[in-house]
């Protein structure tokens, strides 16, 4: 879908997405509980490898923000929708010195080794050009953890869900993140099931 469509679909709703974040008991309650799983693993990748600086890509209202914080890392979030930006920037200001959020699109990701991982959670299930993204994300950091649905009903359902409001939604194998890494010169280091939600994918740069 255009960028300009999708990023008004999350401006529209940043407030009921980042509500999901609120209560996790609540969030497991209506199946969301892979939300919180992915953001645990996230956190235990990135402070696994000793990181001090991550890109979170399409951060929405920065549940990563505090986690990582807490551990000593710096983080730029960036994320197109502009409600979104204003409920990370809030969350930002908690950390002064260890958070910076910047409105911009993944399309505009431009630097080379800037980061020492970069995140995306939830971005990769409404991108059409993936190798594109990951490209950008291997390329601003030698370490990439990305979240990913997997195809069955939960994605077929979500798909004619969110395919009335314009936003494509895409499902993925484990055969898929192997072949999609070789195509950006990454390899999967580790490969984390979301109950039957998707993976969490640790990429990393092949020979690195």
């Amino acid at each position: 879908m255009p960028p300009a469509e999708f990023d008004r679909y999350f401006h529209d709703r940043a407030s009921r997405f980042a509500a999901f974040y609120r209560s996790e008991g609540l969030s497991r309650l209506i199946g969301r509980g892979p939300l919180f799983d992915r953001l645990r693993g996230s956190v235990e990748i990135v402070t696994g490898l000793g990181a001090t600086h991550v890109l979170d890509v399409g951060c929405g209202s920065g549940p990563l923000f505090a986690p990582l914080a807490a551990h000593g890392v710096r983080t730029t979030g960036i994320d197109p929708a502009p409600a979104m930006v204003a409920l990370a920037r809030i969350e930002a200001n908690r950390y002064p010195e260890m958070v910076t959020v910047q409105e911009r699109g993944w399309e505009a990701i431009d630097e080379e080794d800037a980061y020492d991982v970069a995140v995306a959670l939830g971005v990769f299930d409404y991108v059409d050009e993936p190798a594109v993204l990951l490209g950008a994300l291997g390329r601003a950091a030698p370490h990439v953890v990305a979240s990913f649905p997997a195809p069955g009903l939960r994605t077929q359902l979500r798909r004619v869900r969110y395919g009335a409001r314009g936003v494509h939604v895409h499902g993925y194998r484990p055969e898929d993140l192997r072949a999609l890494a070789s195509g950006t010169g990454l390899v999967v280091a580790e490969l984390r099931p979301l109950d039957r939600a998707g993976y969490l994918a640790h990429f990393a740069r092949a020979g690195g």
